[in-house]
């Protein structure tokens, strides 16, 4: 008899909230969708580097790990290693169900971890709602400094500024020796 009452209380729980908010999300598409711009991502930092690859000059490596996400569940995902020298510089997947963000790798290295975050045209943006008097007050303003001219990757410096830039070939290389300490 619990759990009956439980399978019927989940049940009702799930159904106000989706209600409430409207729409039923794909889960399984969500978490598809985030792999596939993360393996583009990772092809464009391949492709970034590959001057210096096929020198054999920096080495990249693909190793598998796991990520565990509400509503997503456990999956495998791959974060990539540079080799530089004696220098190893890291690309690890962190999520996707974020706030201002639709996907996040932290690119670390010996010196500092910088973000590298998948944002929707515009970027993120805070809006308050006020009322007072029965007068509805909205304002927006956006949580990072820098153009969001498309969807797409973008570096974040760390706040309190969190400036982005566009990931492109040079900011993927100044990216890679920042965190390097170069």
């Amino acid at each position: 008899m619990a759990e009956q009452d439980f399978s019927e209380f989940v049940r009702r729980k799930t159904a106000r909230n989706q209600a409430e908010s409207g729409e039923v999300i794909d889960w399984a598409k969500r978490r598809a969708d985030w792999l596939q711009a993360l393996e583009a991502l990772y092809v464009r930092m391949e492709g970034h580097l590959k001057p210096y690859t096929q020198a054999g000059e920096i080495r990249i490596e693909r190793a598998p790990i796991q990520l565990r996400e509400d509503y997503l569940g456990t999956y495998d995902a791959d974060k990539l290693t540079f080799r530089i020298g004696r220098e190893k510089v890291v690309a690890k997947p962190i999520g996707t169900l974020l706030i201002g963000a639709s996907g996040r790798v932290d690119l670390s290295g010996p010196r500092k971890t910088l973000k590298i975050v998948l944002l929707a045209k515009g970027g993120p943006v805070l809006t308050t709602k006020t009322e007072i008097g029965g007068v509805t007050e909205e304002s927006s303003r956006s949580m990072v400094r820098g153009d969001v001219d498309e969807a797409g990757w973008y570096i974040e410096t760390p706040p309190p500024e969190s400036v982005v830039v566009a990931f492109g070939e040079d900011s993927f290389r100044d990216a890679i020796m920042e965190v390097s300490g170069g």
